[in-house]
């Protein structure tokens, strides 16, 4: 992993924060993100699964740009969805989005994240090849970003090479399908009540 990387993310861990992403590279909203996320990692059980949530939600909220991911998984659906309805599900699946985060990054056991420098530019797009190390092998988490007024924000994950829209996509595509929106965020909102314990 390139030299500036690396420091940049043993700083960003001890301290328990990544920098500010640099708007005008996708490369650093990944280090960013992937930094702070570690950092969560290492307070996993401390800090429980709701403790997870709540530190990664800003997090997501400023590297991500959950609308536009939010209307990736509709899909057709979205422009004959109500603005209130999109707004609920929007908060809603930003929601689901911090819990599976917090869920399977829970805690730390020597994992680490590798960047390449070299970004893909794919048109309004860009890629971002990244990586988590573990014990137990190396999984390819490949980011595409894109750019939005506030700079580069993440709009899906591969993760071993498959797009987490396209699965969440065809996951919800049902329930979707039999009551639209507002049905959507009802499952979500119940499924995270549940797993948080609410």
């Amino acid at each position: 992993m390139n030299k500036v990387w690396t420091v940049a993310l043993l700083l960003a861990c001890a301290t328990g924060a990544a920098a500010a992403p640099a708007p005008g590279d996708p490369a650093a909203v990944v280090g960013s993100f992937n930094a702070s996320l570690l950092a969560t990692m290492k307070e996993g059980k401390g800090l429980g699964l709701a403790g997870r949530t709540a530190k990664l939600l800003p997090l997501v909220k400023a590297t991500h740009d959950m609308p536009a991911m939010t209307r990736l998984v509709v899909g057709p659906a979205w422009a004959t969805t109500a603005p209130a309805d999109k707004t609920a599900l929007t908060e809603a699946f930003t929601r689901h989005s911090v819990v599976a985060y917090a869920t399977n990054f829970s805690a730390f056991d020597g994992q680490h994240f590798t960047i390449q420098p070299k970004v893909e530019l794919r048109g309004e797009d860009a890629v971002v090849h990244a990586a988590i190390v573990a014990k137990d092998g190396t999984t390819p988490l490949n980011y595409r970003l894109h750019k939005t007024a506030d700079g580069w924000r993440i709009v899906d994950v591969y993760a071993g090479g498959i797009s987490q829209i396209a699965v969440q996509r065809a996951e919800f595509a049902s329930t979707i399908k039999s009551g639209g929106a507002a049905a959507l965020a009802a499952r979500l909102s119940a499924a995270d009540e549940a797993r948080l314990g609410k």
